[in-house]
């Protein structure tokens, strides 16, 4: 309930100051919210992906002939269809070329293609034991009941990947916003600049959040939303003294 009073504090304008009272495992919590709220949009399409690409068992006879020669793909060129996406197999597309947005996963010229995954592409290395398409089924055979284990790794991994640079950037803007106040002979304390900071940044990144699960896009410019809320603490601190 007191951490719901901190969140409350930012619309009314109260006691601006005390959020230096709030406890350390709020701005832990607040950290984790921020980062799960920035990597939602991307755990649930990589999760729809999971779900998609588990029906690949289920094309196995439409798998074309292809292999793996040198890191690169060698075979013949086709897209084959699964729950409303494209698995792509194609000797002249590479990884950072796919264009088409419905292809969900390709085999490509010079990797393996994954939409949901930062749109990057994975070397054949990764996959070692498949050369060729015999190959590729058998792997499917034998993955498929782990997929989504593998999923939930990459999901803890991309959390805790985002936690770290969310604690850089609110570092270095509470060290900005601090080191202004000090200059303005303003009482700052970086510590509470950053407590300040995690409570305002989780806020306002729930409608962020919204938006891009809505429309696909994520307007990072809605953070200046949080700008009155520094302007207002900024003049709630009290002037040091000459």
């Amino acid at each position: 309930m007191k951490l719901f009073t901190f969140y409350k504090r930012l619309l009314t304008f109260e006691k601006y100051p005390l959020f230096r009272t709030a406890n350390f495992k709020h701005m832990l919590l607040n950290i984790f919210v921020i980062s799960l709220l920035i990597a939602l949009p991307n755990i649930i399409a990589l999760f729809q992906s999971a779900n998609a690409a588990a029906g690949l068992a289920d094309i196995e006879s439409e798998i074309p002939e292809f292999s793996i020669v040198d890191g690169q793909y060698v075979g013949e060129d086709e897209t084959v269809s699964i729950k409303g996406n494209d698995v792509l197999f194609s000797s002249e597309v590479a990884t950072d070329s796919v264009e088409d947005r419905n292809v969900l996963i390709g085999f490509v010229k010079d990797g393996i293609y994954i939409r949901d995954v930062q749109n990057t592409g994975f070397d054949y290395s990764y996959i070692g034991d498949v050369k060729d398409d015999e190959g590729l089924k058998t792997f499917i055979s034998q993955q498929s009941s782990s997929l989504y284990f593998y999923v939930s790794v990459y999901v803890v991994f991309f959390i805790f990947v985002v936690m770290f640079f969310s604690v850089i950037f609110m570092s270095i803007l509470a060290y900005l916003f601090h080191t202004s106040s000090a200059l303005l002979k303003r009482k700052s304390r970086f510590m509470n600049w950053y407590k300040f900071i995690s409570f305002a940044t989780a806020f306002i990144l729930l409608p962020m959040a919204l938006v891009e699960l809505l429309s696909g896009s994520m307007l990072w410019s809605l953070y200046l939303l949080t700008l009155p809320f520094y302007i207002h603490y900024f003049r709630k601190l009290p002037v040091m003294k000459t």
